[in-house]
């Protein structure tokens, strides 16, 4: 299956709006039974709480939105979900997760296999959150290094991985909906998964609609956030300043979303230049045929790659798997790699994103030793000793 989508780099105008009071009609959570002390314990919220420029109330009432609102340690979440029953060959799978996440939460029966939208979407955020440290880790941090406030003043710095607030996803069942909300809140005419860089409180916005991406799995909606999520975070991660690479943002992003599910992909565009991407069964395998056939992306071609419209679908192929090897090869080395892109100062202690083609070759040799060519020839025998043949 595939799944496309827009990256827009625009940024909200500052809008203040007072947190809108909670109505009296509160909705009960089947997972938590809105148990303040329960919900505290675990470092969540089912709101009120500021979203995108105003806050979930504020929401609720303008555009009828009634989600499941989560707040987690590090993303606030809007849900809108269907109940979904679990496919009889992914249950076990889905048990052995319930039942970690009923450690948490005892109401959850670990064996009920039909989720109705709050369980679904504890579970979201439940995975959204091991996202999170899952990139905190790979990048060699923590919510350590971004916790002192004389520091992150110093820095430019936030306490989310460097950004002010928290990272927001928002999810509508609805095309109809989400347009307006879009077109209200951001200005944006357009009905693709969005991603936003909030402005009015410095934090990394997302959304989509099901109904417009043909989403009904449970683990494509998952794989749509996975995604995204690896660009907001890997975006704000030392705050978002200037633009990383696209072959590294868009490759760790289907390394998130495979690494999840391979069955469910999503490709970024740019309006107006999209490419139709192909429907191959396995992505390693197809890498692997690529390689063999001496139809690759050297590393030399995809880092000139300067924004989306210059990605077809082999350069989807080839970013994801450069990124997978290097990640495969040493994680460690890949965090600082990527640690080194997105912390670069000018002499006069601003961020630089400029001359990225050489502080990319500079980054490799530092933690890899290699030239770009060395890196070429050490992915080919990675590949072909690697990903399978179908």
């Amino acid at each position: 299956m595939r799944q496309r989508a827009l990256l827009l780099a625009v940024s909200a105008l500052a809008c203040a709006v007072p947190l809108a009071a909670q109505g009296k009609g509160k909705r009960v959570c089947t997972v938590c039974e809105n148990d303040a002390t329960l919900l505290a314990r675990n470092g969540m919220s089912h709101g009120p709480f500021p979203f995108a420029k105003s806050d979930t109330g504020a929401i609720e009432s303008e555009y009828l939105f009634l989600p499941v609102w989560i707040e987690t340690p590090h993303l606030r979440i809007g849900a809108e979900l269907e109940t979904w029953k679990v496919p009889e060959e992914e249950r076990k799978a889905y048990r052995a997760e319930l039942e970690a996440l009923a450690r948490k939460w005892p109401e959850i029966d670990p064996k009920k296999m039909t989720l109705d939208p709050w369980l679904r979407a504890h579970l979201l955020a439940d995975r959204a959150e091991r996202f999170y440290a899952q990139f905190m880790q790979l990048m060699g941090s923590s919510d350590a290094v971004f916790a002192d406030p004389e520091k992150n003043r110093m820095s430019g710095w936030g306490p989310y991985a460097g950004e002010s607030d928290k990272f927001e996803v928002m999810i509508f069942r609805g095309r109809h909906l989400y347009a307006e909300f879009m077109q209200k809140v951001w200005g944006l005419h357009y009905v693709k998964p969005q991603r936003y860089n909030n402005l009015s409180r410095d934090c990394m916005w997302f959304g989509f609609s099901q109904e417009e991406d043909g989403i009904r799995h449970d683990q494509h909606v998952h794989s749509m956030v996975r995604h995204n999520l690896a660009h907001n975070f890997l975006d704000g991660y030392h705050h978002y300043s200037y633009e990383m690479p696209v072959w590294i943002t868009e490759g760790f992003a289907h390394w998130a979303e495979i690494d999840n599910d391979p069955r469910f992909h999503m490709f970024d565009f740019v309006e107006g230049v999209f490419q139709e991407p192909k429907t191959v069964s396995s992505w390693p395998a197809e890498v692997r045929k690529m390689a063999v056939g001496g139809e690759t992306v050297p590393f030399t071609q995809l880092l000139h790659r300067k924004s989306f419209a210059e990605l077809d679908f082999e350069d989807h192929l080839m970013a994801w798997s450069k990124i997978d090897f290097l990640i495969r090869t040493d994680a460690v080395k890949f965090g600082k790699f990527v640690t080194t892109l997105k912390n670069r100062r000018d002499e006069r202690g601003y961020p630089d994103g400029s001359k990225m083609d050489d502080a990319q070759r500079d980054a490799l040799k530092q933690f890899y030793g290699w030239t770009w060519q060395q890196a070429e020839e050490h992915w080919k025998e990675w590949v072909l000793a690697t990903y399978p043949v179908k």
